[in-house]
């Protein structure tokens, strides 16, 4: 028997299309729901006593003095060495300390690492090994 089976000229399928269009319509008109109010006012206040007042706050001691901030280091500098990166020699070979102790900017990388090419003289390059990135492998300004 062929899948579309004739009622009166009219095949099965139409009337199932029909019936689930029109339940589709139908829901189309339902009425919206109303939002729901975002404050409701509670259902009764009970009167309670007014609070005691505070009691006056202990008097204030004064500041204590803060310890005066570390000078800023400086190294030594010269024409050829404007960062002072000849002084910081005696970290090659040793553990790179975090934060490094150099005045001024300090960038740390890896020899391979993409680095930008802009040269800053005040700054200092910190060379690490590839493998731990820890050693200091070179020290130098730029």
């Amino acid at each position: 028997m062929a899948p579309h089976v004739l009622l009166k000229g009219i095949p099965i399928v139409k009337p199932f299309f029909l019936v689930g269009a029109a339940s589709l319509l139908a829901a189309c008109q339902m009425t919206p729901m109303q939002p729901a109010a975002y404050y409701s006012p509670p259902a009764a206040i009970e009167a309670t006593p007014p609070a005691a007042p505070a009691p006056n706050p202990a008097p204030m001691s004064p500041p204590i003095a803060q310890p005066a901030p570390e000078p800023e280091m400086s190294l030594p500098t010269s024409a050829s060495d404007p960062c002072g990166a000849s002084s910081l020699q005696g970290f090659v070979g040793s553990v790179a300390p975090q934060p490094f102790p150099a005045p001024g900017p300090v960038r740390v990388y890896a020899d391979g690492d993409p680095i930008t090419m802009d040269n800053n003289p005040s700054r200092v390059n910190v060379v690490v090994d590839r493998e731990n990135r820890q050693r200091v492998v070179a020290i130098s300004c730029g």
